[in-house]
């Protein structure tokens, strides 16, 4: 055996002379000392931080700052569970080192985030601004994207139309059957007037999912979890899953997330204006142009952002089966109020097609009525003639087709991908954030903004480092 006379080994009975310092213990450069000189740089109270309660019997309450930089560097280092940030502030040096050797409890650092959620949604607005304030936010070019998030809680649980009435149908055979069972020993000498136990359970069973086909009438959807009813059901890369829609705009410059968000919206077509809007509400200005992809395209979206001068480019796909017969080959007539396809034939104004769910916007619909053309199987399979339907804000999407068309603007919504994309490979591969804890709008909005933030803070920390962002610690 190798002689191991000078190996080190853990002396647990060692004394000291003078007792360690704990501000040794964290080097200069330190994450956490980044975390600490963002929450003593920031106006807590303004920022609508509860502030902590005077005179009240018991023990002494721990401070906001102290709660607030536990769970940002706890989000930072991707300890997010509440039990896993208690027995940090016991393990680990850098939340020793954080709290000054201070241990709240799992209940009390819950009962911070729940008293403090519309705070930390500003916190990430107030970051991104103390780093624009700094210079290291971009407004040439931002981009816009959107990815499924799993809720907190499970497809078994919740009430699926089709499911609810296939149970229906199989309870009103089983009350059948049972009905004609009674009838016939109705006819029985001495018969047994009670209802059977099983017909009891159904008709009670029966009720219950009739009052669950109710309540996805009033919601008017197709799926709902009781449990949370903001949720909806999503369609993902593992299949279809109860969750939201999470959002977030990238600064091409810095890299840093500079608006975010979250709703119960399948699609992302209604999201592009608010989130131009969040950005513009944060900074006062918003980039030069942002990108997005083609599930934005929208007409609505479109003629709303012209209205509020938010420069926007979106990429819109166009109609791939028609070929040269595609509805953007049709030109509008406004004089005559009618379209012209390729081949000069006009298509007269027929009708105005009613709104619907997944179409609220009212439509013109416009109708080939030239049954002999010689291109007719080219252009439409359509017995009565091909049809062209016209939105209110036909105009606007038209536009913003003109409008990305040129080279330069080609360029740009080339760059969204690299832009924003690799925002989302973080959060759910490398922080392995692939579904929210919490349940409620207001409550999965709030984590998404704690993840925004903490990757933003990782990202600034050179910055910090370098004093460019706040100051380095003393």
């Amino acid at each position: 055996m190798a002689d191991m006379s000078h190996a080190v080994r853990a002396d647990r009975r060692q004394t000291f002379l003078l007792p360690p310092s704990l501000d040794d213990w964290v080097p200069r450069g330190h994450p956490a000392r980044f975390v600490a000189d963002l929450v003593a740089s920031l106006d807590l109270l303004a920022l609508g931080f509860r502030a902590p309660s005077v005179g009240e019997e018991g023990r002494p309450h721990y401070a906001t700052e102290l709660l607030l930089s536990v769970w940002l560097y706890g989000w930072m280092e991707r300890v997010r569970s509440t039990r896993a940030m208690e027995k940090a502030c016991h393990r680990d040096v850098a939340f020793l080192w954080l709290t000054g050797n201070q241990h709240p409890d799992h209940n009390t650092l819950w009962r911070f985030f729940r008293d403090n959620r519309a705070a930390l949604r500003k916190l990430f607005k107030r970051t991104v601004q103390i780093a624009a304030e700094a210079g290291l936010v971009g407004f040439a070019l931002h981009a816009l994207d959107g990815t499924k998030v799993q809720g907190a809680s499970s497809m078994d649980t919740a009430l699926h139309r089709k499911t609810l009435e296939e149970q229906l149908k199989r309870l009103d055979a089983i009350i059948d059957k049972r009905m004609t069972e009674l009838e016939a020993g109705e006819r029985q000498p001495e018969p047994d007037w009670t209802m059977p136990k099983t017909m009891q359970d159904c008709e009670t069973r029966k009720k219950s999912i009739v009052e669950a086909l109710a309540r996805l009438d009033a919601e008017e959807t197709n799926h709902l979890h009781p449990s949370e009813p903001d949720a909806r059901v999503m369609k993902t890369r593992g299949g279809p899953r109860l969750g939201f829609n999470a959002q977030a705009m990238v600064d091409h410059d810095s890299d840093l997330i500079v608006a975010v968000g979250v709703s119960g919206n399948e699609t992302d077509h209604p999201q592009l204006v608010p989130m131009v809007q969040d950005v513009l509400e944060t900074f006062g200005q918003v980039a030069e142009q942002t990108v997005a992809d083609a599930g934005y395209a929208s007409g609505e979206q479109f003629d709303e952002a012209e209205r509020r001068h938010l420069p926007v480019l979106v990429n819109v796909q166009e109609e791939s089966s028609k070929g040269d017969y595609a509805k953007s080959q049709f030109n509008y007539d406004a004089e005559r109020d009618a379209y012209v396809c390729p081949r000069g034939e006009v298509l007269p104004f027929e009708k105005v097609e009613k709104p619907s769910k997944g179409k609220p916007q009212p439509r013109r619909v416009y109708r080939c009525h030239n049954h002999n053309c010689p291109v007719r199987a080219q252009c439409t399979s359509n017995k009565d003639g091909r049809t062209i339907k016209r939105l209110p804000t036909e105009d606007a999407f038209q536009r913003q087709i003109t409008r990305q068309s040129s080279a330069p603007m080609q360029v740009l919504m080339g760059l969204r991908k690299e832009i924003v994309e690799h925002i989302f490979g973080i959060a759910k591969t490398i922080d392995g954030f692939t579904r929210f804890t919490v349940r409620g709008l207001e409550k999965v909005n709030t984590q998404w903004a704690l993840l925004a933030t903490a990757i933003d803070l990782r990202k600034l920390l050179p910055a910090w480092r370098a004093g460019l962002f706040l100051a380095p610690a003393s």
